[in-house]
């Protein structure tokens, strides 16, 4: 070949190999992801699990008072039960006629109708 020939086709492919370096390297991606891409998806990730622990710790802390809640009302129940009991008991042994009763027989107390003064307080 001739001089004049070789430069023409080295001219010719060696921008044709340039135009395909080029797309070659435009098409190339570097995969992977960034420092800073890290670092949010880091925060991100601990800020999810820091609002999940802190949904599931309140759940456990509302479920756990409305337990003891719960069984403080059972209590209050039971309590009320017993006090109805006892003030049921109240009025009966606080009868006028078992208090006589109990004195005349039991105790040998007489009623003298001429010692008893009846007071009326209309105030």
């Amino acid at each position: 070949m001739s001089p004049l020939l070789e430069k023409k086709v080295q001219q010719t492919s060696v921008p044709h190999r340039e135009y395909e370096t080029k797309i070659v390297r435009e098409r190339v991606f570097k995969g992977g992801i960034t420092k800073g891409e890290k670092v949010i998806y880091t925060l991100a990730l601990m800020a999810v699990v820091c609002v999940t622990y802190l949904i599931v710790s309140n759940y456990a802390t509302i479920y756990s008072l409305n337990h003891e809640m719960q069984q403080v009302e059972s209590q209050i129940n039971n309590q009320e039960n017993v006090n109805s009991g006892l003030a049921l008991q109240v009025k009966e042994l606080s009868d006028p006629e078992r208090i006589l009763d109990i004195a005349q027989n039991e105790l040998g107390m007489k009623l003298n109708d001429e010692s008893v003064k009846v007071i009326h307080n209309n105030d």
